[in-house]
């Protein structure tokens, strides 16, 4: 089974809401320190049961809410640490941190890899989880001052950068197994994090954006775009949104999802790639996340705000249901991030 595959099966899912907290204010009678005295720095930190129908007994993240069978991916991980750095919460992230070096990490030689599924067969890695647990790892490191952490980004850095590319192009995954890197690079897989020496811009600079929607892949041995009947919004917005970091706009595709949002109030999982209609009728709160993060990016600031409100709107109308860890995640990342 291949990773790029994976973040389908959860974007139909919706997400549980955490209750808003608020710090109480002074009461009256309270006695003030000096004002030359140093106040202690408020630590954030994730409530005690965030989460909690995710985590097996050992803490390690399944893909399912109370499904211990379901899937254990280096994508959750990733984007839990993501979350742990953005809530500052320096105990909870070292624990997944010793979670990934005892289960994902698998170490050939001089290579360092971190496996994209655990508790079951699997040889390959994906480039976008390894590049987004490096970045977490650095953050953490700055943020809790643990240099291991960022020791141990630079050797999963390192190893990509040397075995994991093909034809001069770093691809998704690198098989340790029979010692072959594939022969795709996806566009979606090529966030802000990837390193500049990767050469990603490359790729994403020389897209076709006559049509709507984005080639989902690059084929690195006969060095073509592929492109498929039926899209999904996460990837495209993905690629637009790496495009935009890289100072590419996409015009075509950016009035098409001004449009639909204006017109419908709300974006579909699938759209079909030649009428633009949509191909299923369920939502995503990941997609969601996306398309927050790239309406602000190109300044509009108001539909970003009116796709959290219809996130919500979606939660508020569903419950929880068995929502995907990817969109729980998201939905967190982008309702509980205070930049957004």
């Amino acid at each position: 089974m291949r990773k790029w595959l994976l973040p389908v099966m959860g974007v139909a899912m919706l997400a549980a809401c955490s209750e808003e907290t608020s710090e109480p204010s002074p009461q009256p009678d309270e006695q003030q320190a000096p004002e030359d005295q140093e106040q202690p720095v408020e630590q954030k930190a994730v409530p005690e049961d965030f989460a909690e129908a995710y985590f097996d007994e050992n803490n390690f993240i399944h893909a399912y809410p109370s499904a211990p069978d379901s899937q254990y991916l280096s994508e959750s991980i990733g984007l839990y640490m993501e979350y742990l750095v953005m809530m500052e919460d320096e105990e909870k992230f070292a624990e997944q941190y010793e979670n990934l070096m005892d289960e994902f990490v698998v170490e050939e030689g001089d290579n360092f890899f971190i496996n994209w599924l655990i508790f079951e067969d699997a040889t390959v890695n994906a480039l976008i989880d390894d590049i987004r647990i490096a970045a977490a790892l650095r953050e953490a490191d700055q943020l809790f001052g643990q240099p291991e952490y960022s020791e141990t980004a630079d050797r999963i850095i390192e190893t990509i950068s040397r075995i994991q590319t093909n034809n001069d192009y770093t691809v998704d995954y690198y098989d340790w197994e029979v010692e072959f890197p594939a022969q795709r690079v996806t566009l979606s897989y090529l966030i802000d994090d990837v390193p500049k020496d990767m050469n990603a811009d490359r790729v994403l600079e020389n897209v076709d954006t006559d049509e709507v929607f984005f080639p989902e892949y690059f084929d690195v041995v006969e060095e073509v775009y592929v492109k498929g009947d039926v899209i999904h919004p996460i990837d495209q917005l993905l690629i637009a949104i790496n495009r935009e970091r890289i100072g590419l706009s996409s015009e075509r595709f950016e009035e098409w999802l001004k449009t639909e949002w204006e017109e419908e109030g709300r974006l579909y999982g699938r759209y079909d790639r030649e009428t633009l209609q949509p191909a299923v009728t369920y939502e995503s709160l990941a997609m969601y996340f996306f398309m927050n993060e790239y309406f602000l990016i190109i300044g509009e600031e108001e539909a970003a705000e009116e796709v959290k409100v219809r996130a919500t709107e979606m939660i508020e109308e569903n419950g929880e249901g068995e929502t995907h860890f990817f969109d729980f995640i998201h939905y967190h990342l982008m309702m509980e991030d205070e930049s957004k």
